[in-house]
């Protein structure tokens, strides 16, 4: 096979691109730029980029796990393809993209549709809570149940895994983007300082913890202060952002429960013994392992690399498609 074989995480925050031979080449936000004539121009860091200049709109081709934008779907695809493909091609690129597991039919119709034209060869779809499970390296193969918490920035996708396939599974519209929308409320709420979502963010991965800290610490943080309405700061403790990640992830160790209520006995006898695996870009948030733990009674583990492990499980899919084609859906 001459053509390059590309897996694509289709997240509604964030994308990343694998490509084989080359590793992860792509890692940006999903957001695509048009100007005034609806023209799309760039995706990712550089449509920020030109946005920050007021020259242009930003469009969210997915959110909640669903398509929300078809166009600008259809102009990303092409916009990645181009990048990491080449315009020039002789050999179409073989395309698996995993996607939210809650992502309802005619919208995996649509992005396997964009993907073929955007020039893809063939094109799979896979679910996260299974790519993500590859990439963790679980053996999925085999006949034992294996859970894997999968925190995306706009989803949290929980599923037992065995033999391939989800055999229990939940998807909510709860992720990291979530929590961090909650603290600007609250610091809003508290000082009257509106915090963009980049700075916010900051605070999380600065002083956040969903366990209390060992010791107290703050971070000063400019925004703008709408009583004044002129440029401000704040303070943001680590005990304020505990209390809201705890409030935050208490809802999906709520789906973990419920998946594991709709698990076969047998599966769930291996789940207990062997816990969780937590996958996602939201689980760096420091001590959301041992918050799950401690509320679903179950060991919780943080895969290495947790933020690619979705987009790694997707290239050893495609380098695997007898094994597991029953579980895609594909078009050529």
């Amino acid at each position: 096979m001459l053509g390059k074989k590309l897996a694509i995480d289709l997240g509604s925050s964030a994308l990343r691109v694998h490509v084989r031979g080359e590793g992860i080449s792509l890692a940006e936000p999903s957001l695509v730029a048009a100007d005034a004539d609806g023209r799309f121009l760039s995706f990712g860091i550089e449509a920020l980029h030109r946005a920050q200049r007021g020259d242009v709109v930003l469009r969210r081709p997915i959110a909640d796990g669903q398509v929300a934008d078809a166009a600008a779907l259809d102009a990303l695809f092409a916009l990645i393809v181009n990048r990491v493909a080449g315009r020039q091609r002789i050999f179409k690129p073989d395309v698996m993209v995993v996607v939210a597991s809650s992502m309802n039919g005619p919208d995996r119709r649509a992005v396997m549709e964009v993907a073929t034209h955007a020039g893809a060869r063939t094109t799979y779809l896979i679910d996260a809570p299974l790519a993500a499970a590859i990439g963790a390296g679980l053996p999925v193969s085999g006949p034992d149940g294996h859970l894997v918490v999968h925190l995306g920035g706009s989803t949290s996708d929980i599923a037992v895994i065995s033999r391939e396939g989800a055999i229990a599974s939940q998807c909510l519209v709860h992720g990291g983007g979530h929590l961090t929308a909650r603290l600007q409320e609250h610091v809003e709420r508290r000082s009257g300082v509106l915090l963009d979502e980049s700075t916010a963010e900051e605070a999380k991965r600065e002083v956040g913890s969903a366990v209390a800290p060992h010791e107290e610490r703050v971070i000063t943080l400019s925004g703008l202060d709408r009583r004044r309405a002129e440029p401000g700061e704040v303070t943001v403790s680590s005990t304020e952002v505990c209390v809201l990640a705890r409030e935050h992830l208490r809802v999906a160790a709520t789906a973990v429960d419920a998946v594991l209520a709709d698990t076969p006995a047998a599966l769930l006898a291996d789940v207990r013994e062997r816990g969780g695996m937590l996958t996602g870009g939201a689980t760096r948030l420091r001590g959301t392992d041992r918050l799950l733990a401690a509320v679903t009674g179950l060991p919780m583990q943080t895969a290495s690399d947790p933020e690619n492990c979705a987009t790694r499980g997707g290239a050893a899919a495609i380098e695997n498609l007898d094994v597991l084609r029953r579980n895609f859906l594909y078009i050529r």
